[in-house]
């Protein structure tokens, strides 16, 4: 059984470490996921800072700041309103919540079917190659912040940070981790502490063939490590997210004709923007992957965006309404698998706040 939580636009779900806003995964970091479910789950009085503190970092000595930094990532994301500050008391869930009980069974096949063949994403903990607990919490933070960024690219399916995080400290080969997440790419990384400098290292690796796709290193003094934890882990994604999309492009390629599905031609459609633009290399793929298959949310998206920049915008409208109709047909699960952010500014209202 499995509990959820429902208020104003947004769905939790707690066994997922999922957040739904108006049926559409929003993207959220570990820590304000769990300082979410801490306030939800005590939603009926004042929680006090103390008490947050302890159930988001049990053992660990935070400063007050990291728990305030995660309630203000909230309140962006969910409004304002969401959660109430009490002068020298704590904070409080002011929307009007419903819980459910739902059972798993039902849920896990459906998500089981909607999840085949879609490029699957593992970020495992980064090593830390020191016996430094400011290190491990910035080796946490970084893993996280990767998880919450690669949420946002459109296509790939990633395993949540609850189930990845499970294998910290355990001796499982990466072949085993991958089996047992069902993932085709891994992300890890290490933290290394060189005297005033923290060397973090990472790479991508194809988990069936066991290739390194991808590996590359940062420096950052110490000192400075906190501060632009947000440029390193951008610096992390501008290097996955290409090689992510050349990695399934190019499996994609090695298929047999007769398997190049509406799911390959959308990564065409994906690959042609990449290298060219959008233009109408971009558009024919896209409207290829939809006359393979009329429900595919993405592939009408890519179509309107591409129509958007193109200039054609009665018919861009047009696609984009498609894509709207689809979208209220689809299962919460296919919505997952197939929410992207690639549309123009024109096309911005499809998408939750966070575009």
């Amino acid at each position: 059984m499995q509990n959820r939580y429902f208020f104003d636009r947004f769905e939790v779900r707690p066994a997922e470490r999922l957040l739904l806003a108006e049926g559409v995964p929003a993207a959220i970091g570990a820590r304000a996921f769990d300082v979410l479910l801490c306030l939800l789950a005590h939603r009926d009085r004042v929680v006090t800072k103390s008490e947050v503190l302890e159930i988001v970092w049990p053992g660990l000595v935070v400063e007050e700041n990291n728990l305030s930094v995660q309630v203000s990532a909230l309140r962006k994301l969910l409004g304002r309103k969401a959660i109430a500050t009490i002068p020298g008391r704590g904070y409080r869930f002011s929307f009007e919540v419903r819980q459910e009980v739902a059972s798993s069974s039902s849920a896990t096949q459906q998500a089981s079917a909607a999840f085949a063949d879609r490029p699957t994403i593992a970020v495992v903990p980064f090593n830390v190659l020191a016996d430094d607990p400011h290190v491990n919490l910035l080796a946490d933070g970084l893993a996280e912040d990767v998880i919450a960024l690669l949420a946002r690219v459109p296509g790939f399916l990633l395993i949540s940070h609850a189930s990845s995080f499970a294998f910290r400290g355990q001796p499982a080969s990466l072949p085993e981790v991958a089996r047992q997440l069902g993932v085709r790419f891994v992300v890890e990384g290490s933290v290394r502490p060189v005297g005033d400098v923290l060397r973090i290292s990472t790479q991508l690796t194809d988990a069936a063939s066991g290739h390194v796709l991808w590996s590359g290193r940062f420096d950052s003094h110490r000192e400075d490590a906190v501060d632009f934890q947000e440029d390193i882990v951008r610096g992390l994604i501008t290097e996955l997210e290409p090689e992510l999309r050349r990695a399934e492009i190019a499996r994609v390629r090695r298929q047999r004709p007769e398997n190049q599905d509406a799911w390959a031609h959308y990564h065409q459609a994906v690959g042609a923007i990449a290298l060219k633009g959008w233009g109408e290399d971009a558009l024919a793929e896209a409207r290829t992957a939809s006359r393979h298959d009329s429900t595919l949310y993405l592939a009408r998206v890519l179509e309107a965006a591409a129509l958007d920049r193109l200039g054609q915008l009665a018919d861009a409208r047009a696609a984009l309404a498609m894509a709207r109709h689809i979208r209220q047909q689809l299962t919460l699960g296919e919505v997952a698998l197939t929410h992207g952010r690639h549309v123009g500014e024109r096309m911005a209202p499809l998408w939750d706040p966070l575009a």
